[in-house]
């Protein structure tokens, strides 16, 4: 069996994409595709993990101890997301708090803060965060660390959490205004005091790319509407043998969720649904019923999804065929992405003769929607 550690002992790339989330399983849930369509275009593709998800709930009923002790849920949820990287092809992985720097001004490891459902697809803080929760550690220490990472891989695009957190998690939600506050920093960071300063020795560097994953309102309602009819004649069970749901389509939905004038760029994700499927898979103590739908099928063809997964809360989800970025303001220079590849000796850039947002799409391996 291949080392589930492996890729974050691996070294880290230089360029490439660079993703940054709050918990195993986000990086599949929020990016997986457009990090699995970079790492099959050959893009070095890294991802910072702020917490290990002690807290997360747990699903499998053989897995049920783990809910009740969080250092063991975070030793399997390291597990999984080794066993998830792997399936989408990335380059590299680290735990934010693996970071050395700062040791007075932060706790030794970030621990997931916890979280509790107001309603469907909306989260709020849970009970209890715990002292070494990662929405307690300071914006400024976080950033700084994370900021040595940047300029240690120079990435050229950086994908995080959207301003809401994606569903409102406070981790999504800090590890969103840390990210932001990161990119800053490793391009312009002003001097501390502490003598363990991350940043020390490493020269500045400037993202020109900054998205947030998001999806198409009306193509995410379409979706939803699709379960809600597909469940009334086929109904869906978990695995504790609880039947699953399905949001209202004219329900409220997801922050994540954002009008389609609000999405930069849509890329077309079906070449790398069959790792996706296999990257869910991996997170098995968070997602169940993850199921693709057979497009090879006529009447599978043309339909707003294609597939849909659960998470603890027991509600489908659809997995679109799709996936959208909103770019940041003053982060969205992509004109300046460049991919230079030795081919017969010479020294070509694979974007050239892109402009504009076909040349992010390019950039990522994908094709435009």
């Amino acid at each position: 069996m291949s080392d589930p550690h492996a890729l974050s002992h691996a070294p880290l790339a230089t360029g490439g994409v660079f993703g940054v989330f709050a918990h195993p399983d986000d990086e599949t849930l929020g990016a997986g595709t457009v990090l699995a369509t970079a790492a099959a275009a050959g893009v070095p593709t890294t991802v910072v993990t702020a917490t290990r998800g002690e807290r997360g709930e747990v699903i499998p009923p053989e897995l049920a101890h783990l809910a009740t002790d969080p250092q063991s849920l975070a030793h399997e949820r390291e597990h999984e997301i080794g066993r998830a990287l792997r399936a989408l092809g990335l380059t590299a992985h680290r735990f934010l708090d693996t970071q050395p720097g700062l040791e007075a001004r932060r706790p030794t490891r970030f621990t997931d803060s916890g979280m509790a459902w107001i309603r469907p697809g909306l989260a709020g803080p849970g009970e209890e965060a715990g002292p070494d929760a990662f929405s307690g550690v300071a914006v400024e220490v976080a950033a700084r660390l994370l900021a040595a990472l940047l300029r240690q891989c120079r990435p050229q695009v950086v994908l995080t959490d959207e301003p809401g957190g994606g569903y409102g998690h406070p981790d999504h939600v800090h590890v969103h205004h840390v990210t932001m506050r990161a990119v800053e920093l490793a391009a312009d960071a002003p001097p501390v005091e502490d003598e363990d300063d991350p940043l020390d020795g490493l020269d500045p560097w400037f993202v020109p790319v900054l998205a947030w994953p998001v999806n198409a309102e009306e193509r995410y309602r379409a979706a939803l509407h699709w379960l809600e009819e597909m469940v009334e004649h086929d109904p869906q069970f978990g695995l504790r043998g609880d039947v699953l749901g399905a949001s209202p389509a004219d329900g409220d939905v997801p922050s994540r969720v954002v009008p389609l004038e609000s999405v930069d760029l849509t890329l077309d994700i079906k070449p790398v649904l069959p790792v996706l499927a296999e990257a869910l898979h991996a997170h098995r103590t968070q997602i169940q019923a993850t199921r693709l739908l057979d497009r090879s099928r006529p009447e599978q063809r043309g339909l707003p999804l294609v597939g849909w997964f659960a998470l603890s809360n027991g509600m489908l989800q659809p997995i679109l065929g799709t996936a959208g970025l909103r770019l940041a303001s003053g982060r969205d220079l992509v004109s300046e992405l460049t991919d230079p590849r030795t081919v017969d000796g010479l020294t070509r850039d694979r974007l050239a003769g892109t402009h504009g947002l076909d040349r992010l799409a390019a950039y990522l391996g994908g094709a435009r929607v």
